[in-house]
């Protein structure tokens, strides 16, 4: 009888399971699968934004879900641009693209180099699109005045061949050697450099892209335009890849 006994001791022992040793694993599994899907929706209600190279927030570009009317992610927008620098055929086109840009803004420079080339290959030399450049200084006007100085001098083929080779010069010693470079008198640039004769425009453009919606660089208004300079169409807020230009190029052609 007393083995009896000792057995059934022993079996009953042996189905006792700890519930503290299977709690703590199952709590941290149930606590993991409630961070993550807090994360998750806390993502998707984000707005994504790009700095600059530099990191420096105060040069962002955001990028914002449409919420008025525009073509696909792009709000509506419009501006309006008199004398600039304009590339390409104002009698033949039937779009603009009005880029609002910075000389320190390293997206900026990516767009130029990585966009901008299949935009003018395939639209602007087509005598399709005509492409308009507007500062936009956030970092200082040094070289934004240098450019509207080279552009009043020389013209739109010189501008564009400064503005190309512009992006973060360093000092007034560089500013006024990529002048002399590309063919502007050095004594008229740099009476004209001097003066800030025209600090003006730059205010102006700035204040334009700022009507339309720009907060950051680079920033492009891209619609339909009249004799007058007026652009309506839609705003893309940032250095967005070539297919998305596209889109909205061939929405207005």
């Amino acid at each position: 009888m007393a083995k009896t006994k000792k057995k059934e001791s022993k079996k009953n022992e042996e189905v006792v399971i700890n519930l503290d040793n299977i709690g703590t694993p199952v709590a941290i599994l149930i606590s993991g699968i409630i961070i993550a899907t807090v994360i998750f929706f806390a993502s998707r209600n984000n707005t994504p934004t790009t700095t600059d190279g530099a990191g420096d927030s105060s040069g962002d570009t955001t990028v914002e879900e449409s919420t008025g009317e525009g073509i696909g992610e792009f709000e509506a927008a419009s501006t309006t641009f008199g004398d600039v620098p304009v590339l390409g055929d104002r009698d033949t086109a039937k779009v603009a693209i009005v880029e609002h840009s910075e000389f320190r803004c390293s997206f900026c420079k990516r767009h130029l180099d990585e966009t901008f080339p299949s935009i003018a290959e395939n639209y602007i030399d087509t005598g399709e699109v005509i492409y308009v450049y507007k500062e936009f200084a956030m970092y200082g006007d040094d070289i934004a005045n240098a450019a509207k100085c080279v552009y009043h001098l020389e013209g739109t083929d010189v501008y564009k061949e400064f503005h190309t080779n512009a992006f973060n010069l360093e000092d007034d010693d560089a500013i006024y050697a990529l002048a002399k470079e590309v063919g502007v008198n050095e004594a008229d640039f740099a009476a004209c450099y001097s003066s800030s004769q025209y600090q003006d425009e730059i205010d102006a453009d700035k204040e334009a892209g700022a009507a339309a919606g720009i907060q950051g660089t680079p920033g492009f208004v891209i619609g339909t335009f009249d004799d007058e300079g007026n652009v309506d169409g839609v705003l893309i807020p940032g250095a967005y890849p070539y297919d998305s230009f596209v889109e909205v190029i061939e929405s207005y052609l």
